[in-house]
């Protein structure tokens, strides 16, 4: 009966006169005492002992619940977790958690611990380490060594610096460092800890050191709200495996030629910048690419020249800049796009072959502009699964809009300034069954293939 609910429980160790505890005599096991659940039943209380291994079979999953970690301690029963929280702990001794082999969630959150000691994480080989929400300003040379995890995560503390020999013979696949004050990371700190995955969002670096990030087969790295101001030709070159990149709201202000040229990124958001130029030269060479995020920044003018060779791309975000016309051929390299974001630009010049070469886009998103007319040939010869026109200054559309409209499947026109005459027109043509489809908003976010899913 215990053993099959053992996955169910929620087990508390409380224990009894630790503070008084002699040197000679370590806590274990052996004489604290286990209080069990049930979900949300309570169980029985259980006097450890020399079975404790018989109740808590070794092969099931175990949750223990510490009040303090003050001492070292004899563990000689296997746990799959540990969860010290809420506790107010404020130290871990280095040695608490040897001899855990079969340990494998470590998590310490919400708690006061301040600095990571010289060997208090060692010879664990674990899913799931997290020290989050404490107050650990600093992290000792050697805090963790000969540990395998998959998963680290340090986020919401008040780090500024990592130094190197911090993580001696660790292997970490995913690291996140997110929401702390971290400015400095030495150069050898990361570079050889066998990251695939880096969070650094919400910090204060200013430029991205190739020294630094000198990580060889890290895929996806989130610097996001950061304070960087410039990108350098070369920053991304000690990243050679790199697929996905944010650097949403930092400082960037320009974006030059031959920082993201030859990379295997498939995704890149840089919006939330203050960017007002990109070079034109920008995204060539990206071959993988295949969701760009430019939006929520100050550019005035689309280049068509840009993202030359980016055969994969397919979702293009520009909404929220300052954008006032489209060009002719604007997205001649890449006829295969699937959605295209221009939404809350200032657009109102729109040239008659803008849209030349385009293929079959799902979404075209042009809502809240300033168009005032529009060519019933634009989109002549491109097929459109959504176009939104919604928010705009259109007083009428000229033709007949069975031929504007013959490639398109669903077109959304709400809140223009229509004339009276206009409007009728397109009632008539649209029919009363199908006037919401038309008139009324829309919620973006369930449309496939737009932006907002990335």
């Amino acid at each position: 009966m215990r053993s099959s609910l053992v996955n169910l429980l929620l087990i508390c160790i409380f224990h009894f006169g630790v503070s008084n505890t002699s040197n000679s005599e370590k806590v274990s096991s052996k004489n604290v005492t286990v209080h069990w659940y049930f979900g949300n039943e309570t169980g029985e209380t259980v006097a450890t002992s020399n079975n404790f291994n018989k109740i808590f079979p070794e092969e099931e999953q175990v949750t223990v619940v510490l009040p303090s970690v003050q001492e070292e301690f004899d563990w000689d029963i296997p746990f799959a977790r540990l969860l010290p929280e809420w506790r107010g702990l404020d130290e871990i001794k280095p040695g608490a958690f040897d001899n855990l082999p079969q340990l494998e969630s470590f998590i310490v959150i919400r708690n006061n611990l301040t600095e990571i000691k010289t060997g208090t994480l060692t010879n664990l080989n674990i899913s799931h380490i997290d020290l989050s929400s404490n107050s650990i300003i600093r992290l000792q040379q050697g805090a963790f060594k000969n540990i395998s995890a998959d998963l680290m995560e340090l986020d919401n503390n008040q780090l500024t610096e990592i130094l190197n020999d911090v993580f001696e013979n660790v292997t970490i696949g995913n690291l996140s460092l997110t929401n702390n004050g971290l400015h400095t990371i030495a150069p050898e700190a990361l570079s050889t800890i066998g990251l695939t995955s880096l969070w650094l969002f919400e910090n204060s670096f200013e430029e991205i050191n190739p020294e630094v990030f000198n990580m060889q087969e890290l895929i996806s790295l989130n610097l996001g709200f950061n304070s960087i101001k410039l990108l350098r030709p070369g920053d991304l070159r000690n990243l050679p495996e790199l697929s996905e990149l944010m650097l949403w709201s930092n400082e960037l202000e320009e974006i030059p030629e031959g920082v993201f040229n030859a990379t295997k990124l498939t995704y890149l958001d840089l919006s939330g910048n203050k960017i007002v130029k990109i070079a034109s030269k920008a995204f060539d060479d990206m071959p993988e690419l295949g969701k760009l995020d430019i939006s929520f920044n100050n550019l005035t003018r689309w280049d068509n020249n840009w993202l030359s060779g980016a055969k994969s791309i397919a979702y293009i975000s520009v909404g929220y800049n300052q954008i006032t016309g489209i060009p002719d051929e604007a997205f001649k390299n890449y006829p295969g796009v699937k959605s295209i974001g221009l939404e809350g630009n200032r657009i109102r010049n729109i040239s008659n072959n803008a849209f030349n070469k385009l293929e079959h886009v799902e979404v075209l998103d042009l809502s809240n502009n300033e168009i005032d007319n529009w060519n019933p040939n634009f989109l002549a010869n491109v097929s459109i699964g959504i176009i939104d026109l919604s928010d705009n200054n259109l007083e009428c559309i000229d033709g007949d809009l069975e031929t504007v409209f013959r490639n398109s499947g669903s077109i959304y026109l709400e809140n223009n300034p229509w004339n009276e005459e206009c409007y009728a027109h397109i009632s008539e043509f649209i029919g009363e069954d199908d006037e919401e489809q038309y008139f009324e908003d829309y919620d973006m976010e369930q449309v496939p293939y737009h932006i907002n899913e990335i």
